[in-house]
Parts: structure tokens; sequence; C-alpha cells
């Protein structure tokens, strides 16, 4: 892939960019956090080249053409004003449509980055594939993704029981509801 052709979003504060294999590092270590291990347990990595191996994964999906109910498309979220990798977005196939799911380091959490993130790929997903569902699914338990989702334009679908991040536990599905211009 052309280095042009690499995907790129922006917001006020945040780039939301294609990974680098030099990217393994941070996120191994994001792997780690409380956070990462309690509520996204298959997203903890083993070792750096565990991390770097998935992380040339998804950077193998990167595509002009890709289809969002088919393929994952992760993005990392840097902070403009530093260059700091901190967190991860992205949209995953589930059952014919498509989950949002997302993660910000602790030291950068409940600053809004999540819900910008969330927001921007959305938007972006909401335009490249306008009849595709989009769902945030977070554990019961998991009050601040909930908030993160309500934020970014979900609406509360149902509370029910499925296997989520290897465990079959209660869980919120959420759906995104963009604004449309004449709701702003």
């Amino acid at each position: 892939m052309r280095v042009s052709d690499r995907p790129r979003l922006e917001t006020a504060s945040l780039v939301l960019r294609a990974f680098a294999p030099s990217d393994a590092p941070r996120i191994f270590a994001l792997s780690q956090e409380d956070g990462m291990r309690k509520w996204l347990s298959n997203q903890v990595y083993r070792d750096e080249a565990h991390a770097a191996s998935v992380l040339a994964f998804l950077a193998a999906q990167y595509r002009a053409d890709i289809d969002l109910e088919a393929s994952p498309y992760v993005l990392g979220i840097e902070l403009k004003t530093t260059g700091e990798l901190v967190g991860h977005v992205g949209l995953s196939p589930l059952r014919g449509e498509v989950e949002i799911g997302f993660a910000v380091a602790q030291a950068h959490q409940r600053k809004g980055i999540a819900t910008a993130a969330v927001r921007a790929l959305c938007e972006w997903a909401a335009e490249k594939a306008p009849t595709t569902r989009i769902l945030g699914i977070a554990a019961r338990q998991n009050s601040a993704s909930q908030r993160v989702l309500v934020r970014a334009g979900f609406q509360r679908q149902a509370e029910t029981e499925m296997l989520f991040q290897g465990i079959e536990q209660p869980v919120m599905v959420f759906a995104y509801a963009p604004q449309r211009q004449s709701d702003q």
C-alpha cells in the first residue's frame, strides 16, 4: 500500500491513523493496563512480538474498497499536540453488521478522546457504507464505555447475554444513530 493510500481521519485534537510496525511496543504496553485486562481481555498481548503480529494483520486490511461487514478496520488514536499514540478505535464484522470497539490509555481517559474517536470513525463509516448498521457492545458492568457510546451518538437497543471478549456475559447493545441535518 502506498503511503498516500493509508487511512487517516482527523478531529480537532486527534489523528486516527494506520498502524505502523513501530507502534507494537506502545500497543503491547496499553494491552497490559488494568482496564484492557478487565474489559478487552482478547486484546491483551503476550509480548511485543504478539502485538506486532496483530498490528501487521490489521495493517493488511487497509484498502480503499474495504467491506466493513467482512474485514476489520482498526486505527490508532494519536494526539495532534504531541503525536502520542493513546489508543485505538475500530470496526469489526459482527453477523452481517459492524461492531465498533475502542480503548484509550488510562492516563488519557475522561478527556473525551474515546468519544471523539468513536464519533469520527462512525461518521466515516456511515458515509462509506450508509446501509450498514454499527453496533456498540459493552459489558453490563462497563458503564464508562456505555457513556462513551451514548455521547458518540449511539442509542441503547437491548440488554442481553452473549459471548463477549471470550466469555458468556451480560452486555448492553447500542446502535449508532447519526444526527441528521434537521436534528441539529
